[in-house]
């Protein structure tokens, strides 16, 4: 088990930690979420002939996530003096056990997605499948080589770097359970899509506890990179073979319950603190945090609006 420490801080010093720790957050949001959206509204406008150019569109775009995202949490990790070592430490993890926690983290990030859709789908807020942060699954992008490029080797690593690395060792000075689920809620609505919210929220929970569980981002970049070359595979696959992909998916799952009850796949529990109750009221209040959520969610509100 995990074990937590009572940090013991003044309610003053907490809200004002909350509050700065909410400051990055706007930042990331309106650089990684707000300017592509208006950046791309802002070109259709003008018919710019930038969007035939898919390779420089596509290059410009991740610049601002790959900047908008490292640049504000790395700015968190230097004035909350995050040393670099508590997110990247060797581990004694063998790749077995990776690929045996990706199977189940895989399973149920796909049960998830399946049963978000069908809810969402009785609204018209259905989803493909989970994308990465500011990203989507097409055809056109999959078949982009510097997207997909992006999608599986550049995302997983910044993604981990920012919430599972910096955000998470950052709040989990306030307890490891506070930590988890604020670092998850964050994660899901990022996303910017109603329907992939209930997935990325499971997908921030186990990446969380796996980075817990090892005191390193370095498993969970591994993971996060075979989950999305899953994810990839399923888009790219030939119609010649789809066929048979119900099959494929029940041996999974088939695969991924013996792994639970045969105790091949390691749960991580980790204990909760007294405290944790006022952590969250807190943290939930301060008025950056609350920005940085609406932020998020109306994000996701122009993305169905003026889709």
């Amino acid at each position: 088990m995990e074990q937590n420490k009572e940090r013991k801080v003044s309610k003053k010093y907490a809200k004002r930690q909350f509050s700065l720790v909410g400051l990055f957050l706007i930042l990331y949001t309106l650089f990684v979420l707000i300017v592509p959206y208006f950046l791309d509204y802002y070109l259709r406008t003008i018919e710019s002939s930038i969007l035939d150019d898919i390779l420089l569109y596509n290059g410009i775009y991740f610049i601002i996530i790959l900047f908008g995202t490292v640049i504000p949490f790395f700015l968190m990790r230097l004035f909350f003096k995050v040393p670099f070592r508590k997110l990247h430490r060797s581990v004694t993890a063998t790749f077995v056990n990776l690929f045996v926690q990706t199977i189940v983290f895989f399973t149920v990030c796909l049960a998830l997605t399946y049963v978000s859709n069908i809810i969402f789908s009785y609204v018209g807020l259905e989803g493909k499948l989970i994308s990465s942060i500011g990203l989507s699954y097409s055809d056109e992008n999959l078949n982009n080589a510097l997207y997909v490029f992006m999608l599986l080797i550049v995302t997983p690593i910044i993604e981990e770097y920012a919430f599972r690395g910096v955000l998470l060792n950052v709040l989990g000075k306030y307890g490891k359970v506070f930590a988890l689920y604020a670092c998850a809620i964050i994660f899901a609505l990022a996303h910017n899509n109603f329907s992939e919210i209930i997935p990325a929220f499971a997908m921030g929970v186990l990446l969380g506890k796996t980075a817990l569980r090892y005191k390193s981002i370095s498993p969970t970049i591994i993971i996060h990179i075979l989950f999305n070359c899953f994810m990839y595979f399923l888009c790219v696959m030939p119609e010649s073979i789809t066929k048979y992909l119900a099959y494929g998916l029940v041996a999974i799952f088939m695969i991924t319950l013996y792994l639970i009850l045969s105790g091949h796949y390691e749960r991580v529990r980790i204990q909760k603190l007294r405290s944790n109750k006022i952590t969250n009221i807190l943290f939930y209040s301060r008025a950056t945090v609350i920005i940085a959520i609406l932020l998020m969610i109306t994000n996701a509100i122009l993305n169905i609006v003026l889709k």
